[in-house]
């Protein structure tokens, strides 16, 4: 007879490796998350460029801005120069003609007493007999202190008052500055004022009995 075989010993089961490694982290992250990516920082960057833009543009419109102001300030002042480099008394004059009055007007009546006898108050009359050289559109002068004729005037309609027949008449334009002025109608002498009772106006002329 033959030996029994012996049974093989499985108590003691082959040693296992005391340590494990890790695999390695790869150096990028996979490509499929950095393609994810690449749209985002497109748009940040052209955000950034469109601020620059902006921010470049309105540099350049103030500075502009600024330059205008200055070359029109410098223009203003390159008008004012010849002037005050003018001559004094040209300046002088210019203000003494500035503050000086100019010409001015008077205006007053001439009556013809006892003329228009049956006519009602304020129906149109003139100058008959002696005084037929007064009616409307007969001259009334203004001469200065030298006798000079500075102003000229007429009478205007006749109108039946009270008293007479009225004339009212206005002289523009006298020339100011003299001491004394006649006022003269049709040559039949005249009224003698200064320039502020001329201007006063107000002259009244009478004419008859």
């Amino acid at each position: 007879m033959s030996e029994p075989e012996q049974p093989t010993d499985v108590s003691s089961p082959a040693p296992l490796p005391t340590t494990t490694e890790a695999p390695p982290m790869p150096a990028s992250p996979p490509s499929s998350d950095s393609t994810a990516g690449a749209p985002s920082t497109s748009r940040s960057r052209w955000a950034r460029l469109s601020q620059g833009t902006i921010l470049l543009l309105g540099i350049g419109v103030g500075a502009a801005a600024v330059g205008i102001c200055w070359a029109s300030l410098s223009l203003l002042g390159g008008d004012e120069a010849p002037a005050k480099a003018g001559d004094n008394r040209s300046s002088s004059a210019v203000s003494r003609a500035s503050r000086a009055p100019g010409p001015f007007e008077t205006e007053g009546s001439l009556t013809l007493a006892e003329v228009g006898v049956g006519l009602q108050p304020g129906e149109l009359c003139s100058g008959t007999g002696g005084y037929s050289d007064i009616d409307f559109g007969t001259q009334v002068n203004v001469t200065d202190a030298d006798g000079t004729l500075v102003a000229t005037g007429s009478l205007g309609l006749g109108e039946k008052a009270e008293a007479g027949c009225v004339f009212p008449f206005t002289v523009d334009d006298i020339a100011p500055g003299s001491k004394f002025y006649t006022v003269e109608v049709a040559h039949r002498g005249g009224l003698t004022q200064t320039e502020a009772a001329l201007r006063a106006g107000g002259l009244e002329f009478t004419l008859g009995d």
